[in-house]
């Protein structure tokens, strides 16, 4: 699937492999005024480097490192656009580390590339983009507020309410911080890199908070009352299912209540 959706003055566009008519899993890179912001997947190089090569971008913002965000950094490159990433992820794509066969399955794997620091600000002809370090999906990871037009590009932090699963690398406690700092802006638009635009983005992102803070006290209820992780993960969010077994744990119900438990 590779499909392009307008609202107002940004461009989303859409890909996810698909199996047997299946989507695996959506990822979108944006366009705005010219820049880039997250540029998809590996598997989508070919379509990606047409698609901006007959529209051609001026500039390209990472929210973070990850393969299915950043993955085309050569492609960029190519284009004459050095992205811009936060300076925790600039070591990274000198070199991108290997990542497990699941996700180069899904998403293709990540080029190495150049890329530059980014300010506080990114400027387009038409807008001017708050840049806000939001750490806890990944050390490296901001969010992008445009606060006249109400805009907040996040990312891979919101991509749901009620999201049931965690990396094991994730910091729960930095993406409540983050989901706190973001709640207090001005905006109404979320541009999810996972969901494309989200209506009624505050309520929504104010929702996921919510929904983390109650988890977090359920589990904690349980565990105080002699119940174990296995007991935990299955009464709050079902039992393990596929994405256990083909990430090997790397992605789980389980590492979440871990996660839950453990965070003040």
């Amino acid at each position: 699937m590779f499909k392009e959706l307008v609202e107002r003055d940004v461009t989303c566009l859409k890909m996810s492999r698909t199996i047997l008519s299946r989507k695996l899993r959506v990822a979108c890179s944006f366009l705005v005024d010219n820049l880039i912001i997250d540029a998809g997947a590996p598997y989508f190089k070919k379509q990606l480097k047409s698609y901006y090569t007959n529209k051609p971008p001026q500039q390209a913002v990472f929210t973070h490192s990850h393969e299915d965000h950043a993955g085309n950094v050569d492609m960029l490159n190519m284009l004459n656009i050095i992205p811009y990433v936060h300076e925790n992820a600039l070591a990274y794509f000198s070199a991108p580390p290997p990542i497990p066969y699941y996700r180069r399955f899904v998403w293709g794997t990540p080029a190495a590339g150049r890329c530059q620091k980014i300010g506080d600000i990114l400027k387009t002809d038409k807008y001017a983009f708050q840049i806000i370090p939001t750490p806890g999906h990944s050390t490296d990871h901001i969010c992008l507020y445009e606060e006249k037009m109400g805009w907040l590009f996040t990312g891979d932090l919101y991509v749901g309410e009620r999201v049931i699963y965690l990396y094991q690398n994730e910091d729960l406690f930095s993406i409540k911080e983050s989901l706190r700092k973001l709640s207090e802006l001005n905006f109404s638009s979320i541009f999810c890199s996972h969901r494309g635009p989200v209506a009624e983005g505050r309520d929504s992102l104010k929702r996921k908070l919510d929904h983390i803070e109650s988890l977090q006290e359920n589990a904690n209820r349980m565990k105080n009352n002699g119940a174990d992780l296995k007991k935990i993960t299955t009464a709050l969010l079902g039992k393990e299912d596929y994405m256990y077994v083909i990430s090997r744990g790397e992605f789980s119900k389980t590492a979440f209540v871990k996660a839950l438990l453990n965070t003040d």
